[in-house]
């Protein structure tokens, strides 16, 4: 009987990985998809950049230039990236002097739904937090069972156990080098103003102070930030690998310094 029970136990988790996996395939970076359509601007490490209107996969990434692009003795039309390139991005840009007038509407409701979300918006996303905390929960308790079980049972199980565990362990690695797709932090100041802390190759700490839209296990993204892009300033959005940045600060006033300072300066202006 004991035996039925761990045999359908694990067919039922196989089943959920199998679907899990599929899911994972389908879903696209949610920050990434923010840029869907735009024309946007990769930064690459070294310094190279590509713009064009940005297309989001599943397995990458391509930017489709406007016109024809000649190399040498060939035409160019889009650049595509995978994912396993990712980690040679520094960031990415929607520069708003680059959008039209209807891309710009289409931005700015949803900067409007992101900044202070309303409280139905913020119960979504709560419960959507909590049926994921659930779901892990849930796998790491069968696992623990699986593994006592294991232990008493026959070799080819505990064979099976043990490399799903290596497997699971190598995952949690990658994730938490890269972030964790809930972080109850980062989901705190969603939707609030935040300094926002981007690491260049060459060990410089760069701030961006903008509102916080959104983050994945793979990025951050933050809306209407001043940048200085060489010699001109320019407002965009921008979205930059978790592996070199990290909301640093809460850049929201305090309600009661805000009243002060507006106090102060209208007594400033009427001296």
């Amino acid at each position: 009987m004991l035996d039925q029970i761990i045999l359908w136990t694990i067919l039922f988790i196989l089943a959920s990985s199998i679907l899990g996996v599929f899911l994972a395939r389908r879903k696209k970076d949610e920050c990434l998809k923010d840029f869907l359509g735009y024309l946007s601007t990769v930064q690459m490490k070294g310094g190279k950049r590509v713009w064009g209107r940005l297309a989001v996969e599943t397995s990458g990434i391509e930017f489709r230039y406007k016109g024809n692009y000649w190399d040498q003795d060939h035409i160019e039309t889009s650049f595509i990236m995978y994912k396993e390139e990712f980690s040679t991005i520094q960031a990415l840009f929607r520069f708003h002097d680059e959008l039209d007038e209807r891309e710009r509407q289409k931005r700015l409701r949803a900067l409007k739904k992101s900044y202070h979300p309303s409280i139905p918006r913020r119960l979504f996303r709560h419960m959507s937090n909590i049926l994921n905390t659930i779901k892990d929960a849930f796998g790491e308790a069968v696992g623990g069972v699986l593994a006592t079980q294991a232990r008493t049972s026959n070799p080819a199980l505990r064979a099976a156990v043990s490399q799903q565990r290596s497997v699971t362990r190598a995952q949690s690695e990658v994730l938490g080098y890269l972030g964790s797709s809930y972080d109850p932090i980062l989901e705190r100041y969603r939707g609030n103003m935040v300094v926002m802390e981007v690491t260049t190759p060459e060990g410089v700490i760069q701030e961006h102070v903008g509102v916080f839209k959104e983050y994945s296990t793979q990025f951050l993204e933050v809306m209407d930030v001043k940048y200085q892009d060489g010699e001109k300033a320019r407002v965009c959005d921008m979205v930059v690998p978790r592996a070199h940045s990290v909301i640093r600060h809460s850049a929201e006033p305090i309600e009661e310094q805000a009243t002060f300072q507006r106090q102060e300066a209208q007594v400033s202006k009427g001296g």
